[in-house]
């Protein structure tokens, strides 16, 4: 009797363990949403009881399709899904095949963390009615590295059954769980929404003239102008125009360093800007210890453009970055 009640009491402890257990309950963050327009609203109010605010946070952790207007986080990276609609292609020779049309997701990104983000438009797959959909490339594509605080936006544009009734967007937010978002293709449909122009400048940036240290690196600014040297096959867009920035670097460690016009990006009031490759003097070079190289890196950017800076990254892995004023 004595051993049974010994074992009851064990399993009378258990139970009660069980039960605490039960009622502590547990919380995880999940992936914040909201529409264009509402982002950083509170939309829970005080009054709202605990069964309600439990549901919408279950509602939060599923929630894995979003319309235009929508407003997600993934991870340090806020995106918005600004607009959807058919997209006509004005040359003649990239026009998709009969029976098919264009169509195209309008997105912009925000890097809200502490350390760069890259992001690409190879991340994104589309469906027609369960099928793959083809990739129609354009200019307006958002891939970009973007430091802290800047932001890109551009098209997926994909050619389509013309009488496709389901057209999906699949967003692979991470490539080893192979986890995915669901971008809805609404139609003609626009949020109205506009990225906030950032037009401050960096309190750190470098002029023409300046002579930089950075890391084994002796960095010269030695000019920025506004480059007129393309020709009719490279013309910027309407409304756009190109800047071209030379520097001169010199190694003043003891092993090989290799620098390259990709090491640097652009930004026009926070927005990344796209690079250009008409030149033929683009830098790029491996200089072993002592050795100098100089060459030019070349932007498009908007005419009415107020703060323009160019950043190169001296350390992938920590992202640090030199900062440039572009000054025509």
């Amino acid at each position: 009797m004595k051993r049974i009640s010994k074992i009851s009491a064990v399993a009378a402890c258990l139970l009660l363990f069980a039960v605490m257990a039960m009622g502590s309950g547990s919380s995880s963050d999940s992936s914040s949403s909201a529409k264009a327009g509402e982002a950083g609203q509170d939309t829970t109010t005080e009054q709202g009881t605990a069964a309600e605010q439990d549901s919408a946070t279950e509602e939060a952790e599923v929630k894995t399709e979003y319309h235009v207007g929508d407003i997600l986080k993934d991870g340090d990276v806020q995106i918005v899904y600004a607009a959807s609609g058919e997209y006509q292609e004005e040359n003649e020779y990239m026009k998709p095949e009969e029976g098919k049309k264009c169509i195209f997701l309008k997105l912009a990104f925000e890097n809200q963390g502490t350390s760069d983000q890259s992001i690409s438009s190879l991340n994104f797959e589309c469906y027609a009615d369960g099928y793959n959909a083809d990739t129609h490339y354009t200019e307006n594509d958002f891939s970009a590295t973007l430091s802290p605080g800047r932001t890109t936006e551009g098209m997926l544009v994909f050619e389509v059954p013309q009488d496709a009734q389901n057209i999906e967007v699949e967003y692979e937010t991470n490539f080893i769980t192979e986890e995915k978002l669901k971008f809805i293709y609404d139609g003609d449909k626009d949020s109205g929404y506009v990225a906030k122009a950032d037009t401050g400048a960096s309190e750190n940036a470098y002029a023409v003239g300046d002579i930089v240290e950075s890391q084994n690196l002796n960095i010269t600014y030695l000019s920025c102008e506004n480059d007129t040297s393309y020709s009719e096959f490279s013309e910027p867009a309407a409304g756009m125009h190109y800047v071209t920035l030379t520097f001169e670097f010199e190694n003043k460690g003891d092993s090989d360093e290799m620098v390259s016009m990709y090491d640097f990006d652009c930004y026009a009031d926070g927005k990344n800007c796209e690079q250009a490759y008409f030149r033929d003097d683009n830098l790029t070079a491996t200089l072993s210890a002592g050795r100098k190289a100089q060459g030019t890196v070349t932007f498009t950017v908007p005419d009415d453009a107020s703060t323009v800076e160019a950043e190169f990254v001296s350390n992938i892995w920590t992202s640090d970055r030199v900062v440039f004023t572009v000054s025509e």
